[in-house]
């Protein structure tokens, strides 16, 4: 049996709960909080009860959900996530019934309207929870960018191969026209060699003679040297091409450019090995052209030993067309 106290008075007694008064209203700091709750029918926070109580916040928790669990408060979950939440709000549950000496029932949990009117908000659905749907959405965003960043470095690495492989094939034609242009200068040259020597030796011309075969010497080592790096490109193994002697690029016809040469300095004299020296040319060949230019009347033989030119100007082509016609006249 519960325990009760009892008071009399002259007209009637009153049964009190043990622990609250006869319009049940708790005793002690709950009191407080409970009259500060009533105080406010429209709610309050923890906070403004605990100000208007005068108690803790830890002591208004503690009665608030008391009153809860007792159907006699409600609590409004506040809104938002985090630092930007709203607090709580509490709320007293005006009474359904009564009894004698003004006691206040409790709504009964089997009646549906007394359900609707004091069941608190769920709370338990909190703000910011991500749903399925989001979450696969989310996931498939994820899915299709990181394909789409797959086939873009595939795709990549593609055109990074095609363009390599393109420049393995330019710079393949490259050294191909190197070494055959090279081949072209180094066998013009010597073929110019060859044939200034052999006409030196049917001059008896010791000097030219010795100087021819040097050159030949020398251009044969080019053609050694240019045929192994033909040969290395031919079978794969990426040598490049040696240059020819003096860095030669496109060939040159080299009698305008000896002829230009003695016309510069008209009036000093040269030996091919000096004018080859000048235009990085093999003596033999600048002899060659030295000995054409003689013969077409561009320059002049100044010296048979060593052999020595200079550029012939329209006097002494004069003076050499009247010694031939004067020769002609004497021999006939």
């Amino acid at each position: 049996m519960a325990n009760t106290n009892t008071t009399e008075t002259a007209d009637t007694a009153t049964t009190v709960p043990a622990d609250g008064t006869a319009d049940n209203r708790p005793t002690g700091a709950a009191g407080a909080v409970w009259d500060a709750l009533n105080a406010a029918p429209d709610g309050a926070t923890v906070t403004a009860l605990a100000e208007a109580s005068g108690v803790s916040r830890a002591t208004v928790t503690k009665a608030l959900t008391a009153f809860a669990d007792a159907g006699r408060a409600v609590r409004a979950a506040g809104e938002g996530t985090g630092r930007g939440r709203t607090p709580d709000v509490w709320s007293p549950i005006a009474p359904t019934a009564t009894t004698e000496a003004g006691d206040t029932t409790p709504p009964d949990p089997s009646d549906d309207t007394a359900t609707d009117t004091t069941t608190a908000p769920d709370t338990t659905a909190g703000t910011g929870v991500i749903s399925p749907d989001t979450l696969a959405t989310a996931m498939q965003v994820l899915s299709d960018e990181a394909d789409r960043r797959a086939a873009a470095a595939e795709s990549l690495r593609k055109a990074q191969d095609e363009e390599a492989e393109r420049r393995a094939r330019v710079d393949a034609e490259m050294r191909k026209a190197e070494q055959r242009e090279t081949a072209r200068v180094i066998l013009t040259d010597l073929l110019s060699t060859v044939t200034t020597t052999l006409a030196a030796i049917a001059a008896d011309d010791d000097e030219r003679i010795t100087s021819g075969m040097e050159d030949i010497a020398r251009y044969a080592g080019s053609v050694r040297r240019t045929s192994r790096a033909t040969t290395a490109t031919r079978t794969g193994t990426g040598m490049r091409a040696p240059r020819a002697a003096g860095d030669r690029t496109a060939p040159t016809p080299l009698r305008p450019l000896v002829a230009g040469h003695l016309n510069a300095f008209p009036d000093l004299e040269f030996t091919p090995g000096e004018i080859a020296k000048v235009l990085d040319r093999s003596s033999g060949a600048v002899a060659n052209a030295l000995d054409t230019l003689v013969g077409r009347g561009e320059a002049v033989l100044t010296c048979e030993r060593p052999r020595r030119f200079r550029a012939a100007s329209p006097a002494t082509s004069d003076a050499d067309t009247g010694s031939g016609d004067e020769d002609s006249t004497n021999a006939a």
